[in-house]
């Protein structure tokens, strides 16, 4: 099973993926400070084949750091319309309950970060271009 560490970067927070061809095995948002030691821990459970990060905020600095501490090379995705996708998906995951449910998606926030999302449809897009 190819696996696939995923990350969406930003200046205070990343979101971080383990994905498969079938699933997310693994997400979670964390401060952009914890990324190295977060990296480390994935790497070591899972043992990606593959490394990417989307082309936002911040992506060659962290790649770099990256590649200086882990001595690894990460596929650089475009990721145009990840936010929005990553929304609705967290949506689909997590419908609004209660009065929340009647006002419109569109109108809404989620309200925790959703970045973790995000790094998963980055894994999505570099999965489906390898296909």
């Amino acid at each position: 099973m190819k696996l696939v560490l995923s990350i969406d970067p930003g200046r205070e927070k990343c979101g971080m993926a383990v994905v498969s061809q079938d699933e997310a095995v693994f997400k979670k948002v964390i401060k952009t400070e914890d990324l190295v030691n977060e990296f480390s821990f994935l790497k070591e459970k899972y043992s990606p084949d593959t490394f990417v990060i989307g082309s936002g905020t911040g992506s060659s600095k962290l790649a770099k750091t990256l590649k200086e501490n882990f001595g690894i090379t990460l596929e650089v995705i475009n990721e145009k319309h990840s936010t929005e996708l990553a929304r609705i998906r967290f949506f689909e995951e997590n419908p609004p309950k209660g009065l929340m449910r009647l006002i419109p998606l569109g109108l809404q926030l989620p309200p925790v970060p959703y970045d973790d999302y995000a790094a998963v449809i980055i894994a999505e897009k570099y999965l489906e271009q390898k296909r």
